[in-house]
């Protein structure tokens, strides 16, 4: 075969596409089957009626009903610093992609030099060293062409791997959003929920200083005793004690909401940090809709960040399956030469290179061997990865949906639970105050309903953070607003 033929045969060979040798991916794995298949009846009889086969809202968040929440979720996605970070991290996987998607394309070196020179006549025998010898130019200018013939997929499988490793960190950005929503969602509850373990607190507090001002007007009328007096004020001292540790906790909740949404400390006092109360439960959902398993898996960012670093571990397989077999390039050099420098425009000065090279790794195969089987256990492992993912999703779905429907059960009871300890610390004090009852009755009263009505303020805090988690686990979100675009780095 002369060199034109050969040239022929493997353009042509490239540019019909051979196949690339490796695997071939072909999407989603079909593992967990069964799993997924049983998943809405099993998860329907323990978790209840809490659940619809509906598609979920996207801005679930607005199902809490607080216009606060609202900006703090917009003001989240937009300078979040975690996602900033994603951001970036996207638009470097795009670079590298870029250049992976070169080597496809021939490369054109361009380059040029000149030269002037003068040797020592001291290092030459045959001549005096006091002569000396004619100083001499040169110059070369030229071009080089190389081009990678992709016989065997290597490149291919390479841009595969490239653009899969994208997919993936385009979904680990989703997935952080999803985290930065929900933590958001978690800051702004708890905050609230502080703000009404607080307002509780106060007012037991108010309660039990009109127990002490009782008890006092009663020892004067020498119906009480100093012991009753000693321990209405024990009781008041130990209920406003919790009032600064209450303070300092809803102080930590507004801090955190800040540096979620990018925020100095401070920069939600005049506006967040105003008295509201906790979102009123009877407005959030006895219902969820979760969709289906097919939904969930394409809602889960985690899932889908799996899926793609599988795709790309599957590609590396290609990748290192290629080196078993020659690298083909084809190279072309043209340009122009001369000693001196003058002789350029002569007819000699032009010249050029043309033709095929062939690389090929004959005497090391146990090497490659040996990158073949690390890359097949990076596929393995990443697909054991996306399994567990998969299995995870579901469990964190099943799980917070029977947390939801549950703690919503036992608000009920707690709520009945504060109407009969109120009404307890009432009929204690009045009972007092006439002189049936001993005062400890009072103090172990008001101590009940402080505890009751802490708990009630707990549980409500609790059904709109298992709220929360239903949204967060369904992986629900990121579809309704713009993340954070990539900002360059500036060097001033």
């Amino acid at each position: 075969m002369n060199f034109q033929i050969l040239l022929l045969a493997l353009v042509t060979g490239s540019s019909l596409g051979c196949a690339a040798v490796g695997p071939n991916y072909s999407g989603t794995p079909p593992s967990n089957g069964d799993l997924i298949a049983s998943w809405p009846s099993a998860a329907a009889e323990h978790a209840g009626p809490a659940m619809l086969a509906e598609e979920p809202a996207q801005t679930w968040w607005r199902q809490i009903d607080d216009t606060a929440l609202d900006e703090l979720m917009s003001r989240a996605v937009t300078a979040n610093y975690d996602l900033r970070i994603a951001a970036a991290n996207i638009e470097s996987a795009r670079a590298i992609l870029a250049s992976v998607s070169t080597r496809r394309r021939p490369s054109v070196d361009v380059g040029a030099s000149v030269e002037e020179r003068r040797n020592s006549s001291a290092l030459t025998v045959i001549m005096n060293s006091h002569d000396a010898l004619p100083s001499t130019s040169s110059g070369v200018f030229g071009a080089n062409l190389s081009w990678e013939i992709d016989l065997f997929g290597r490149v291919r499988r390479s841009i595969e791997a490239a653009s899969a490793e994208l997919g993936s960190l385009e979904a680990v950005r989703n997935g952080v959003m999803v985290a930065v929503l929900a933590e958001v969602a978690r800051a702004y509850v708890d905050f609230r929920g502080s703000q009404l373990r607080l307002d509780v607190a106060r007012q037991n507090v108010a309660v039990q200083e009109q127990t002490l001002e009782l008890v006092a007007v009663l020892l004067e009328e020498g119906a009480a005793t100093e012991l009753d007096a000693a321990r209405a004020r024990t009781q008041l001292l130990t209920s406003r004690a919790r009032i600064p540790a209450l303070d300092a906790r809803s102080r930590a909740d507004v801090n955190r909401l800040t540096t979620l949404t990018g925020q100095p400390p401070g920069a939600l006092d005049t506006t967040v940090a105003a008295w509201q109360p906790l979102p009123e439960l009877a407005k959030l959902p006895d219902f969820v809709a979760v969709g289906s398993p097919a939904d969930l898996m394409r809602r889960r960012p985690d899932i889908e960040a799996a899926e793609r670093a599988l795709a790309a571990a599957s590609a590396r397989i290609g990748v290192a399956t290629a080196d078993l077999f020659p690298t083909v390039s084809f190279g072309a050099s043209v340009g122009a030469g001369a000693a001196p420098l003058s002789g350029l425009i002569d007819a000699g000065a032009p010249f050029f290179a043309l033709g095929p090279s062939i690389t090929w790794n004959v005497f090391d195969r146990a090497g490659i061997y040996a990158n073949i089987r690390q890359a097949d256990s990076n596929a393995a492992a990443n697909l054991a990865r996306y399994e567990a993912t998969v299995t995870r999703a579901l469990e964190e779905v099943d799980t917070a949906i029977s947390a939801y429907r549950n703690e919503r059960l036992a608000r009920l009871q707690l709520s009945e639970a504060v109407e009969s300890s109120r009404l307890a610390a009432n009929l204690a004090r009045l009972r007092y105050r006439e002189g049936v009852e001993d005062f400890l009755d009072v103090l172990d009263a008001e101590r009940n309903l402080l505890v009751v009505e802490d708990q009630l303020a707990v549980s409500g805090i609790k059904v709109a953070q298992n709220l929360i988690d239903i949204h967060l686990a369904l992986g629900g979100g990121w579809q309704a607003l713009t993340p954070a675009a990539h900002q360059p780095y500036q060097v001033n």
